[in-house]
C-alpha cells in the first residue's frame, strides 16, 4: 500500500533474511531486502530510509556527484555512491527485489550515510530513527539546492573538514529538528 495509508495494524516485522515474523497472510513489501541485507551488513545501522526523491534521481544517472552544499549536509562529505543494478542483474525493473540485489546494494553503500540508485532513488541508514530522518530530507534538499546553485556557476562545495565538523554538530542537534517533524505529523492528523 502507498506509505501515506498505512496503519499502526499494517506494519510487519521481518527477521535478517527479509522473511515476515508474523505475517498473517498480508503481502509483504517486495523492496524489504533493502532493509534486511543493509542491517545484515551494517550492525551500526539501527534505521533506513528509502526513498524515490525526484531532486536526488537526477544525480544517480548523471556523472553529477552529490556533494555537501550546506551545513546540513555535512554527511554527505564521505561521498555518495551510486548503486548501479544493471552490475548484479542486468536488465531488471529496478526493484531491489531479492537478496542477492540487496546484498549488492548493502555493498556498494559500504560505510557511508546514503547511496544513490541509479533510476530509482536513494537510501538513507543511520544509528537512530531522528538521524536517519534527518539524513534523508537533507539528502533531498541538498540535492535541489546542488542542481540550483550549479545553474548559476561553479559550486563552492564543503571541503572535507567543514562536512565532518557540520556532520558532528548536525548529530548533537538533531532532536531539535525531529521534534518540529514529529509535531507537524501531528498537527496535521489532528486538523
Amino acid at each position: 500500500m502507498a506509505p501515506g495509508l498505512v496503519t499502526v495494524d499494517d506494519i510487519m516485522e521481518f527477521d535478517l533474511s527479509g522473511e515476515p515474523i508474523d505475517g498473517r497472510g498480508r503481502t509483504t513489501y517486495v523492496e524489504r531486502f533493502i532493509h534486511s541485507e543493509i542491517y545484515r551488513h551494517r550492525p551500526d545501522v539501527k534505521a533506513i530510509v528509502h526513498s524515490h526523491s525526484p531532486a536526488v534521481i537526477p544525480f544517480g544517472v548523471t556523472t553529477v556527484p552529490l556533494r555537501p552544499i550546506f551545513h546540513m549536509s555535512g554527511f554527505l562529505g564521505s561521498g555518495v555512491p551510486i548503486f548501479e543494478i544493471r552490475e548484479t542483474a542486468g536488465d531488471t525493473d529496478m526493484l531491489v527485489r531479492n537478496p542477492a540485489l540487496g546484498h549488492a546494494l548493502a555493498r556498494r553503500l559500504d560505510h557511508k550515510p546514503a547511496a544513490l540508485m541509479r533510476g530509482h532513488g536513494s537510501v538513507a541508514v543511520g544509528i537512530s530513527l531522528p538521524q536517519v530522518v534527518f539524513r534523508a530530507i537533507y539528502l533531498e534538499v541538498n540535492a535541489r539546492l546542488q542542481a540550483e546553485a550549479m545553474k548559476l556557476g561553479s559550486v563552492n562545495f564543503l571541503t572535507s573538514a567543514e562536512a565532518n565538523l557540520a556532520s558532528a554538530m548536525n548529530d548533537i542537534h538533531l532532536l531539535r529538528p525531529w521534534m518540529l517533524w514529529k509535531h507537524e505529523i501531528t498537527k496535521g492528523k489532528s486538523s
